[in-house]
């Protein structure tokens, strides 16, 4: 029963992301069917497609901590598999196929709840370019679009078990090997990275200069995932060695932390793209495409909900997987807490500072990068005569994504006590 809860674990995220997919497919298949209310006007389809794009493309990278923590759990079923023969080819390919053995189910489940989904997802966006642009559809199910969806879902986590697997079961390189990779990397991200910044300068033209910045918040997410989470554990002792020096609270959760780094850099990495992606996109919009764009406001509310929504609903999804995974290890740290004489209160305040923590440590990091990218914007904006900067764009997008993560945080690291303190109740 262990074993199935959690492989179970991973059903938030895998929910989401096929209802992403069967929102697309939805849409798409709809559109087709009611290609005569679209004659003359635009092509509605790429709102639908935006969606499955940037969402297969998280799911595959969010995929990587599940992978680990699972192939982590049942390392002593494989070391058997192993010892009877199996090579790491058949482990990964083993993995991959469970995890689309689960998929299959609540994706079917899923597309059924996509098919409302797609319906409020088409009438939001109406309510923004109206009637005119987006007439009134009756969208239904589709037996190809179920087909389509669960296929697809499937194949995406098959690929990214097999594919992750095959790494963690990989034998482990050399420190020396893993910084050289880590030098070329970064040498790969940064040689493009400078590229763009001198064309940025160089360019006298908006659109391209503009587009040069979009490239450039890319290559700055490249650039956070190779420096996770060393960035935040190097954050994380200097905030605990200023201002958490004595209190038990943050000593504990920051240790308990260190010793997570993997979780702290799915997490975090995720996060910390989100909100620079957001910031980005806000202040790109805010204050250079409201000077050629009569509509800057419109294009930018349309534009994070159809590229960044499918991203944001993903990394929330995965937040909640990993905490449904890492309950047993929840367990055991609790328990060895407790042995040593922590109350449940005491318990609570442990999983608060680490939520806290790991939320001052996303916003700080982000809230860095953001200036960085503010800096060159102002030499941007002072380039071309605009007179002051829209600075909403820098803060609004932390502000808000770190509450919603904290209490995303906070109690998926609560919830073994939640649930502990439930069943107490009852017993």
């Amino acid at each position: 029963m262990q074993n199935k809860m959690q492989w179970v674990g991973i059903s938030p995220l895998i929910f989401i992301s096929s209802l992403i997919i069967g929102l697309s497919i939805n849409g798409s298949i709809n559109m087709d069917l009611n290609s005569k209310l679209f004659s003359g006007l635009p092509d509605p389809k790429p709102i639908f497609s935006f969606p499955i794009v940037f969402g297969g493309i998280t799911l595959f990278f969010v995929l990587y901590t599940l992978i680990s923590l699972l192939v982590e759990m049942f390392r002593t079923d494989y070391i058997l598999l192993e010892t009877l023969g199996a090579n790491r080819f058949h482990i990964s390919f083993l993995v991959g196929s469970q995890i689309s053995i689960i998929s299959l189910t609540i994706s079917f489940i899923s597309y059924i709840f996509s098919i409302p989904f797609t319906q409020g997802y088409y009438y939001f966006l109406q309510y923004f370019f109206g009637e005119n642009l987006l007439p009134d559809v009756h969208f239904s199910l589709s037996f190809i679009g179920l087909v389509v969806t669960v296929f697809l879902t499937s194949l995406i986590v098959f690929l990214s078990g097999f594919h992750y697997t095959m790494k963690e079961m990989k034998p482990k390189s050399t420190s020396k090997i893993k910084i050289l990779k880590k030098i070329i990397l970064m040498i790969l991200i940064g040689v493009p990275w400078s590229l763009i910044l001198i064309k940025i300068f160089e360019n006298p033209s908006i659109s391209i200069r503009t587009q040069m910045l979009f490239y450039l918040t890319i290559f700055n997410i490249a650039i956070i995932y190779q420096i996770s989470p060393y960035i935040q554990s190097l954050f994380l002792r200097l905030i605990s060695s200023l201002f958490i020096r004595y209190k038990y609270m943050y000593i504990i959760s920051k240790w308990n932390l260190l010793f997570n780094r993997r979780y702290v850099k799915s997490v975090s990495a995720a996060i910390i793209s989100i909100i620079t992606l957001i910031t980005s996109f806000q202040l790109i919009s805010q204050n250079i495409l409201y000077k050629t764009q009569e509509d800057a406001n419109l294009e930018l509310i349309v534009a994070l909900i159809v590229y960044m929504g499918a991203p944001i609903l993903i990394v929330f999804a995965n937040i909640i997987s990993i905490a449904l995974l890492s309950m047993n290890k929840e367990k055991t740290d609790i328990q060895n807490i407790e042995i040593l004489g922590a109350s449940r209160s005491q318990l609570v305040l442990i999983k608060l500072g680490e939520a806290t923590l790991l939320t001052i440590i996303i916003s700080t990091i982000s809230l860095i990068i953001n200036l960085l990218f503010c800096f060159l914007l102002v030499i941007f904006i002072n380039d071309i005569s605009l007179k002051s900067l829209n600075y909403a764009g820098l803060y609004q997008p932390n502000f808000v994504v770190s509450i919603i993560i904290f209490c995303l945080l906070f109690l998926s690291k609560s919830c073994y006590l939640i649930l502990k303190t439930k069943f107490q109740v009852y017993s």
